[in-house]
C-alpha cells in the first residue's frame, strides 16, 4: 500500500501560524498535524508514503525523517506549489494506489476531522482544537495523565501547588505553571511552554516554548513566541515586550534584515523597468512560451548548526532571456525583504546537498541577494569553484563596504553590456599594455 500526502502552503488565513514552521508541522495536543496522518495511514496498513512540500520541506523532512519510527518508508520531495490531488495523482502515478482515494490527500484537516477545515480562519483552528481536545486526552499516550476531571497533564511537567487548573485543559511536556497561574478552561499549553506565576489564560493556546510573563491575561488567544492572535477577531499582533509574551528559544537569524531604504529603492526600480520587462514579456506570449519560469531556492536556517540546510522560497526569472535583465522579477523579492541588493544568490535543493564541506556552506550562511559577488568575479554558477569560493568570501566578510563594490562594479558591468568574462579578459589586456608600455619608456 502507498499513499501521497500533500503538505499545505502558506494560508493567509492563518499566516502568523506558519511563522516559524510549515502547517504540516504545526502541533495539534502535543503532536504535529504531518504525524496524525501518518499514524492513519499506519492503521491503514500503508507501507510507503511520500510527502509533497512547497514551504520549508526540509523542516517536513527533518520532522519525518525516513519514516523508520513507524515501520515505514517515508520521502519528501520538495514542490513549487501545492498541488490539487489530481495533479498529485497524473504527477506520481506509480507512488500511490489511484483506485483508493483516501490514498492521497491534501493534510488541511485532521484525518479523523474532515468536516472541520484547520486553515480557514484562526477561530476554525481553535474550534478543531476543541472539537479534538476529548478524543485526544481518551486516545492512549505515553507518559499523559489526567489529574483531575478534564485537565490533563504530559511528561515532566511541573505545576506549583499554588496554581489554579480549571477544565477542560492540556497541559503538553515539559510545561511550567507558575504559583497562582490560572489555566482554562478551554486552554492548551503545548510543550515546553512556560507559564509564570499570576498569570491567567482561558479559552487559549500557547505554543511550543513560548514564555508567558508574570500577571500577563490572555483570553481567547492563540501565542505562538512574541505573536499574539485573538481567534475572534481573527487578528494578529507581535508583542515587543519579552517579558509578557516570547520565544524561550529565539532563532539567531541568518539574515541582515533588508532596509526599508533598499525595499522602496527596489519598488522604484521595478516600477521605472517594467516597460522593457513588458517587451520580454509579450515576446514570451507571441512565441507562446511561458514569461516566466518558477524557481525553488535554498536559504539559510534561522537556526541551528552550520552545516544544516535550511528552509525553502520560490522565486522567479524571466524565462525568455540569458541577459541580467533575467532577474527582473526578483525586485519584488527585495520590496518583500526575501532578498538583499547583495548577497549569495539561492541555491537548489540539490545543488545546496552538492556542497560537502563547511566552507562551502557557508554559502548558505549569508542573506539573499539579486547580485553576488561571483556575478563580477567568475559568474554566478555553483559547479564553478571559483564561484563557490567567492560566494563563502562573502558570507565570511559582507559588510557595506564591500556591498557598494560589488552593486557598482555589476552596475558597470550591466550599464555597458559586458559580461564577467568579457572583463576580465579586457583587464588582462590592459595590463599586458601597461606592461609594454613601461617596458617601451624604459
Amino acid at each position: 500500500m502507498k499513499a501521497i500526502l500533500i503538505c499545505p502552503d502558506q494560508r493567509s488565513e492563518v499566516a502568523s501560524l506558519s511563522e516559524h514552521m510549515p502547517l504540516s508541522n504545526v502541533p495539534i495536543l502535543g503532536k504535529p498535524l504531518l504525524e496524525y496522518w501518518i499514524e492513519h495511514l499506519v492503521q491503514r496498513h500503508v507501507r510507503e508514503v511520500l510527502i509533497l512540500a512547497t514551504d520549508r520541506p526540509e523542516q517536513v523532512r527533518a520532522l519525518v525523517g525516513s519514516g523508520c519510527r513507524w515501520g515505514i518508508e517515508v520521502v519528501v520531495l520538495p514542490e513549487i506549489r501545492e498541488l490539487t490531488i489530481a495533479e498529485a495523482r497524473r504527477r506520481y502515478a506509480d507512488a500511490s494506489n489511484a483506485n483508493d482515494p483516501g490514498l492521497v490527500a491534501l493534510i488541511d484537516y485532521l484525518p479523523h476531522l474532515p468536516e472541520f477545515p484547520l486553515f480557514t480562519s484562526y477561530a476554525d483552528w481553535m474550534a478543531v482544537l476543541e472539537t479534538e481536545l476529548p478524543r485526544a486526552a481518551a486516545a492512549p499516550r505515553i507518559g499523559v495523565r489526567e489529574i483531575k476531571p478534564g485537565v490533563w497533564v504530559g511528561l515532566r511537567a511541573h505545576l506549583s501547588p499554588g496554581a489554579e487548573l480549571h477544565a477542560p485543559c492540556w497541559i503538553g511536556e515539559d510545561v511550567f505553571v507558575g504559583n497562582k497561574a490560572v489555566i482554562g478552561p478551554m486552554t492548551i499549553l503545548e510543550q515546553g511552554a512556560f507559564v509564570e506565576r499570576g498569570a491567567a489564560i482561558a479559552h487559549s493556546v500557547i505554543g511550543p516554548d513560548t514564555f508567558v510573563g508574570e500577571e500577563t491575561e490572555l483570553q481567547n488567544s492563540i501565542a505562538f513566541g512574541d505573536t499574539l492572535i485573538n481567534w475572534k477577531l481573527n487578528s494578529a499582533v507581535k508583542i515587543a515586550d519579552t517579558f509578557l509574551l516570547s520565544s524561550l528559544h529565539p532563532g539567531r537569524s541568518a539574515f541582515r534584515p533588508v532596509g526599508l531604504p533598499s525595499r522602496a529603492t527596489a519598488f522604484v526600480a521595478l516600477v521605472l523597468t517594467a516597460p522593457f520587462a513588458l517587451i520580454f514579456i509579450l515576446s514570451a506570449r507571441f512565441h507562446k512560451v511561458r514569461a516566466f519560469r518558477p524557481l525553488l531556492g535554498v536559504r539559510p536556517r534561522a537556526s541551528g548548526p552550520l552545516p544544516v540546510v535550511g528552509d525553502t522560497l520560490i522565486y522567479y526569472e524571466l524565462a525568455n532571456t540569458r541577459s541580467w535583465f533575467r532577474r527582473w522579477p526578483q525586485l519584488w523579492n527585495i520590496v518583500r525583504g526575501q532578498f538583499a541588493w547583495v548577497g549569495n544568490r539561492p541555491l537548489k535543493p540539490s545543488q545546496a546537498a552538492r556542497l560537502t564541506n563547511e566552507f562551502e556552506r557557508l554559502w548558505l550562511t549569508s542573506r539573499l541577494g539579486l547580485i553576488c559577488l561571483a556575478d563580477t568575479e567568475s559568474g554566478c554558477d555553483v559547479r564553478n569553484e571559483e564561484a563557490r569560493a567567492h560566494a563563502s568570501y562573502y558570507a565570511a566578510h559582507a559588510n557595506w563596504v564591500l556591498d557598494w563594490k560589488i552593486f557598482l562594479r555589476a552596475v558597470f558591468l550591466f550599464a555597458f553590456g559586458i559580461s564577467v568574462s568579457r572583463a576580465r579578459e579586457a583587464c588582462a589586456h590592459c595590463i599586458q599594455l601597461s606592461d609594454r608600455l613601461k617596458e617601451v619608456l624604459k
